[in-house]
């Protein structure tokens, strides 16, 4: 009886100390908040919800880039889903509410159904400078949801995936993602980092309803030409400006070898069928030499409009149509292998051949 009454005696005083232990554990551990402080890759400090949801962007590109990294937490689209988008968008998103784009200081869509939608968090894909990060604060402050910008750029896509993937708790997949865009500009700048600059091939970027506008190099907008190698004829008469109108005569005087057209959208071909048939552009240098092509937009533009992720596999064409002997890929494979990796769509072999009907050397 003595002895049970001493183990006894033992074991209280062990659960008081184990009861102890605990309390003073839980009493240095720092209480948990439902929110974090992060620095943007503008360089904002911004207060988020420790655990996001939903989010919404401001842009197309930014939607491209939730919606390939997670589509669950995609909050709405920035217009209707249209044509392939909603052949490529996986059926059940495609009834996510379009909440409208936000560019400048206003939206094109309510902000009550953006409200309504719920979103935990807002994010600013495309230029991080000053200027934007203005737009950015008075977002915040018009809705009260937090604002995050990310860089846009196409060599920054690996970093945006990477950031967004941890705000979002899906670093994971970011990784995955970010992996393949890292060794895709990799590869090719490895390549082309060989041709000398008077080697350069010399394209004429062809945009608007006749080819008569066009990009300079160095913008968000024409990133993709310059990761190609492509040595853009454009040049502006005054540094400020970006998407310029041109006139034929100008054209003509630049006498690019290649011309690659945005087809801004359009099925009919109406600007690849009047460069390739119409006498003003008869003695430019890539109509004789039938090098004029089209940019494949399946279910975005593989170049700009927008200028999202999609671009990757845009440089990837490009690269290899302006110099085959150089950068040798079985573009085919690359179509399959980017859609199964980013959009989860099993592209079929006719697809393929639509794409590149006018975008390739027949």
């Amino acid at each position: 009886m003595r002895r049970n009454r001493v183990l006894m005696i033992v074991l209280a005083v062990l659960l008081l100390i184990v009861a102890t232990a605990c309390q003073e554990r839980e009493a240095n551990q720092e209480p948990e908040t439902d929110t974090r402080r992060i620095t943007d890759m503008a360089g904002r400090e911004v207060e988020i919800p420790a655990n996001i949801e939903k989010v919404y962007s401001t842009s197309a590109i930014g939607s491209v880039l939730i919606y390939t990294l997670e589509p669950d937490k995609l909050a709405g689209w920035t217009s209707e889903l249209r044509g392939s988008e909603k052949i490529i968008i996986a059926t059940e998103y495609h009834k996510l509410p379009d909440l409208g784009r936000w560019k400048g200081s206003s939206p094109t869509g309510s902000i009550e159904e953006l409200l309504k939608a719920g979103p935990d968090i807002i994010i600013s894909v495309g230029d991080v400078s000053p200027e934007y990060a203005g737009d950015a604060d008075e977002i915040q402050k018009q809705t009260s949801i937090p604002v995050i910008m990310i860089d846009g750029s196409l060599q920054k896509t690996a970093e945006a995936y990477r950031f967004l993937g941890d705000l979002i708790g899906e670093s994971e997949r970011a990784e995955e993602l970010a992996t393949y865009c890292d060794k895709t500009l990799e590869d090719i700048t490895a390549n082309l980092d060989s041709i000398e600059e008077e080697k350069r091939v010399r394209v004429y970027y062809a945009e608007g309803m006749e080819g008569l506008e066009t990009e300079i190099s160095g913008t968000v907008n024409s990133e993709a030409f310059d990761l190609a190698g492509a040595k853009n004829v454009a040049v502006p008469a005054t540094p400020d400006v970006r998407r310029m109108q041109v006139s034929i005569e100008q054209i003509l005087t630049w006498d690019p070898e290649v011309i690659i057209i945005s087809t801004d959208g359009d099925t009919t071909r109406s600007v690849y069928n009047k460069i390739k048939s119409d006498r003003t552009w008869a003695s430019i240098t890539a109509v004789k030499n039938n090098e004029v092509y089209e940019i494949p937009n399946y279910p975005y533009d593989w170049i700009n409009r927008p200028p999202s992720v999609v671009r990757l596999l845009g440089v990837k064409w490009l690269s290899s149509l302006l110099y085959p002997d150089i950068i040798e890929t079985d573009i085919r494979s690359d179509i399959r292998e980017f859609y199964s990796l980013f959009f989860n769509y099993d592209i079929s072999y006719q697809e393929i051949e639509d794409i590149l009907d006018t975008a390739e050397r027949k």
